[in-house]
C-alpha cells in the first residue's frame, strides 16, 4: 500500500509558509508566503515541507527525555548515536530516503566523495515510523538513527522523498570532532561600557602534533551560543601564535569573540490540559484541535535582569503528561502568544526559538492590535515545554534586532560551543580537531 501525504485542512495550517531565503547566508532565513516550489538545498537546518513538523536531530545521551536537548555533535572515536525524529501531518505519508553530505568549514559542500567519509553506501531508507495515538491532529512519526562516518568535520543530513533527491523535506547540520587538539577557555566580562550587556569567550588552542604550515590559513574557529548557528561567530583567526609551544591564542580585545548576552528565555508548557502552570492563561478544548492561550508577555528591554527562571537555552522538549510514548501520544495545539507594547516596534515582530529552527517564519509573525496595544500571534506546536523569545525585523534592511523586546545582560546563563577546524597538508576537507563547551557559570 502506497502511503500518501494528506494535508490537514485547518486554517492555521493553510497559512503555513513556503520557503524563500533572505538575510545572512547560512545564518537565518525569512520564511515567507511564496510558493513551496523553491527546494534548492540550504546547507543549514531547514524544513522544506509545511506538513513536516517538530524536527529534532540530537545525540543520544542523558536520560530518556532530556536527550532531545543535546546538540547534534559526536566525537569520532566514540559510538554515540545521532537520532533524527520528525512528524508528517496526516493519516499516511510518503516514503523517504536520506543521505549525508560532508561540508567545508563554511558549510559549502566539500570535494570529498562519499566513499572517503562514509562506512556504508550513502543512501538510507527511513523505514522506522508509527502513527499517532488518540490525538486530535493525526500524524506519522519517523525516527532514523544516522550511520557512523569515518572522518571528522561538518555534515549535513538530507532527507527527501524516495527516488527524488531534489524533492527535499529536511536538511539538518551535525558535527563530528576529533580530539587531536585541546582547548582551554572561559567566558569573561567585557571591559568598559559593554560590560553589562555582552559576554566574551577567551580561549587557547594547543594543536599538539598537527603539522602547521600557516596557522592563519590552516585553522579556523566557530563559536556557537546555545548551539545556534543564526548568530554564530565563524572564521575566527588567532590573535597570537606561539609556535614553539603549539599554542593559538584567541584572547581578543576588540569584540571579535564577543556575544550579546541577551536574556533568559521565556518559557511555556503545554504538557497537560489540566493546567499548564503559571504560563498558561486558558485552554479551549475543541473538536479538531485545542487552543492554549499564554499569559500576556511584557517587553523586558530596559527592565531589571531576573535570573529566577530555568530555561533550556532556546530548545524544547516533547512531553505529554501521563503518557507513555510522548512522541506518539503528544497532540498538536494552537498556542496563542501576546506581547504588551504601548506603541508598535519599527519593524515586524516574530516569536522564535529552537521550535522555529531559529528562522523568522511567517507562521510565527505577530500582528499589532492598536486597541489592545498588544501584539498577537499563534503557532501550531506539539505538546511539551518550549523556550522562546521575540525579535524585531527591519524589513527595509533585512536586519534582525534580538534586543528590542528582550534586552541583553552579561549575567544571562548561556552555553558556548567552540569548534576548531583544521586543514593540513594533503587534507582535501576541513577536519574538526577540537571541541569545547563552556558555561557562563552565573
Amino acid at each position: 500500500m502506497t502511503r500518501k501525504n494528506i494535508f490537514i485542512p485547518f486554517t492555521i495550517i493553510l497559512l503555513l509558509l513556503s520557503i524563500t531565503g533572505y538575510g545572512q547566508a547560512n545564518k537565518w532565513e525569512l520564511v515567507t508566503l511564496d510558493s513551496y516550489k523553491n527546494k534548492n538545498i540550504k546547507y543549514a537546518d531547514f524544513t522544506y515541507d509545511p506538513n513536516v513538523r517538530t524536527v529534532q536531530l540530537y545525540a543520544v545521551g542523558g536520560d530518556q527525555l532530556n536527550k532531545q536537548l543535546n546538540l547534534p555533535f559526536v566525537f569520532l572515536n566514540k559510538r554515540t548515536p545521532l537520532v533524527l525524529e520528525f512528524d508528517v501531518f496526516g493519516d499516511d505519508a510518503d516514503y523517504y530516503e536520506a543521505e549525508i553530505v560532508h561540508c567545508n568549514r563554511d558549510w559549502t559542500p566539500s570535494e570529498l566523495q562519499p566513499i572517503e567519509f562514509m562506512r556504508d553506501y550513502n543512501s538510507f531508507k527511513l523505514n522506522e515510523f508509527d502513527f499517532s495515538m488518540s490525538t486530535k491532529v493525526p500524524y506519522v512519526h519517523f525516527i532514523f538513527q544516522l550511520p557512523q562516518v569515518k572522518m571528522s568535520g561538518n555534515y549535513v543530513l538530507k532527507v527527501y522523498k524516495e527516488g527524488n533527491k531534489n524533492d527535499l523535506i529536511i536538511t539538518r547540520r551535525f558535527l563530528v570532532a576529533e580530539t587531536t587538539a585541546a582547548i582551554v577557555g572561559e567566558v569573561v566580562d567585557r571591559n568598559g561600557s559593554e560590560r553589562r550587556y555582552k559576554q566574551q569567550i577567551d580561549f587557547k588552542v594547543n594543536y599538539g602534533d598537527l603539522t602547521v604550515v600557516n596557522a592563519m590559513r590552516d585553522f579556523s574557529v566557530a563559536i556557537l551560543q546555545n548551539g545556534r548557528w543564526d548568530n554564530s561567530i565563524e572564521n575566527l583567526k588567532p590573535r597570537f601564535i606561539r609556535g614553539h609551544e603549539h599554542i593559538l591564542d584567541y584572547s581578543y580585545g576588540n569584540g571579535e569573540n564577543t556575544f550579546w548576552g541577551l536574556n533568559e528565555f521565556r518559557v511555556f508548557e503545554t504538557s497537560s490540559l489540566n493546567g499548564g502552570g503559571a504560563t498558561v492563561s486558558s485552554v479551549d478544548v475543541m473538536k479538531n484541535f485545542n487552543k492554549v492561550r499564554l499569559h500576556e508577555d511584557l517587553i523586558r528591554n530596559g527592565k531589571a535582569f531576573n535570573q529566577q527562571r530555568v530555561d533550556y537555552n532556546g530548545n524544547y522538549l516533547i512531553y505529554a503528561s501521563g503518557k507513555r510514548d510522548h512522541w506518539l501520544e503528544a497532540d498538536y495545539m494552537e498556542v496563542i502568544f501576546s506581547l504588551k507594547a504601548e506603541t508598535p516596534f519599527p519593524g515586524d515582530v516574530y516569536v522564535y526559538g529552537g521550535f522555529s529552527e531559529w528562522q523568522l517564519n511567517e507562521e510565527y509573525k505577530m500582528v499589532y492590535d492598536d486597541k489592545a496595544r498588544k501584539y498577537f500571534g499563534s503557532a501550531l506546536l506539539k505538546q511539551g515545554r518550549y523556550d522562546y523569545m521575540y525579535t524585531v525585523l527591519d524589513t527595509k534592511n533585512r536586519e534582525r534586532d534580538n534586543i528590542a523586546a528582550e534586552g541583553s545582560f552579561n549575567l544571562t546563563r548561556n552555553i558556548y560551543d567552540i569548534i576548531v577546524y583544521y586543514r593540513g597538508p594533503g587534507d582535501r576537507g576541513d577536519r574538526i580537531v577540537a571541541y569545547k563547551k563552556l558555561n557562563t557559570k552565573r
